[in-house]
């Protein structure tokens, strides 16, 4: 009879251990599908997130390229202005250049020196000189001779 009640307990054994292994498996398989529908969830949500996210990227890139070409615009328009004053700045230099030649001339026959303010005169260049500049000019040629 001890055998048969050590053959009933390695039974019972070897049943509670397959029993066991079994309830394991289950509970694996469970874990193993929970953790895949996880898995699913949060490439979802990521997928999501990528999206909101590549929407607010395209977004602000149609705000920057808008914000460029007022940008570009307003070099521009800079660019078309200084020019312009440049342009304006060069005439006025060149305008002073003729008046302080003038005011040469004229101190100099106000001191007396005919022959120094005739070889001044000579050496203006009178396409350069503004129509009242050319009056003044020739004033000065007259007073000069």
């Amino acid at each position: 009879m001890d055998i048969k009640k050590d053959n009933k307990s390695l039974v019972m054994y070897t049943s509670l251990i397959f029993v066991a292994a079994i309830i394991m498996i289950v509970v694996s398989f469970f874990a193993q599908q929970h953790l895949e529908q996880l898995r699913v969830s949060e490439t979802e949500a990521e997928n999501v997130t990528l999206s909101n996210k590549a929407a607010q990227v395209s977004e602000e890139n149609m705000q920057l390229v808008e914000l460029n070409k007022s940008l570009k615009d307003a070099n521009k328009a800079l660019t078309d202005a200084n020019q312009t004053l440049t342009t304006e700045r060069d005439a006025l230099l060149k305008e002073k250049s003729g008046y302080q030649a003038l005011v040469e001339v004229y101190e100099k026959l106000v001191d007396g020196k005919k022959t120094s303010a005739r070889k001044l005169l000579k050496e203006i260049y009178t396409e350069d000189l503004s129509q009242e500049q050319k009056e003044m000019y020739d004033f000065l040629v007259k007073e000069a001779e």
